[in-house]
């Protein structure tokens, strides 16, 4: 009776450890990863969510990553490279490889509604190494997150430029068959009830808008 019992009891410990092997536990909310990224420099002359770029290019080498609590952003090399200006002119030799003077830079968390989170200022060094390591608080929907990285602007919270963001070009520029069949079907319905193809505004806008001051902004 007792090797029955023990047979018993052991063969229904093997199956609770091999049912509990086989539940994944979801991540808590809170520690959801929202956005991971490297970082990119800018392209002079682009708006990127209401934030216009800087106007000279900008070239970076780090990371992001974003969740509902909290944003890590590191980065180096956060510097002018040779090129061209914003207004069709080659970058001065004398900013080439520099911050163009700039000492600190914030973090601007978009989505697709516009600015989200602010940073306060963190230093830039002249090697142009930059460090995020702060508590955010996103509730509700968090669509197409981007993160704008520049130098503060004249208003409380708001960035002048963007120097460098995350990877919206890889995120937001890759067409997939699955895209393609979905617009495909939705342009032929358009086409069949309204007579034409297209949106009534004729064109593509942006719907987010960043906090932005006026300023050019290197």
């Amino acid at each position: 009776m007792r090797t029955s019992r023990y047979w018993i009891a052991a063969a229904t410990t093997a199956a609770m450890l091999a049912l509990a092997g086989s539940v994944t536990l979801a991540a808590p909310v809170k520690s959801q990863v929202l956005l991971k990224s490297p970082v990119y420099g800018n392209i002079p002359k682009v708006t990127l969510r209401g934030v216009k770029s800087g106007v000279a290019p900008w070239v970076a080498a780090g990371n992001a990553t974003l969740t509902r609590t909290h944003l890590s952003v590191s980065g180096t090399w956060l510097l002018i490279p040779p090129g061209i200006m914003a207004s069709g002119a080659p970058v001065p030799k004398t900013l080439v490889g520099t911050t163009a003077g700039v000492k600190s830079v914030v973090a601007v968390v978009t989505d697709a509604e516009g600015a989200r989170v602010v940073t306060k200022p963190t230093p830039l060094s002249k090697a142009g190494t930059f460090t995020f390591n702060v508590p955010v608080h996103l509730k509700g929907p968090v669509n197409d997150p981007i993160v704008l990285i520049g130098p503060p602007g004249k208003a409380p919270h708001s960035i002048l430029a963007w120097f460098a963001a995350t990877d919206f070009l890889k995120q937001y520029g890759t067409a997939t068959p699955q895209m393609v069949r979905a617009w495909s079907a939705g342009a032929k319905k358009t086409h069949k009830g309204s007579g034409g193809y297209g949106s009534k505004s004729g064109g593509s806008t942006s719907k987010g808008g960043g906090s932005t001051s006026s300023g050019s902004g290197w």
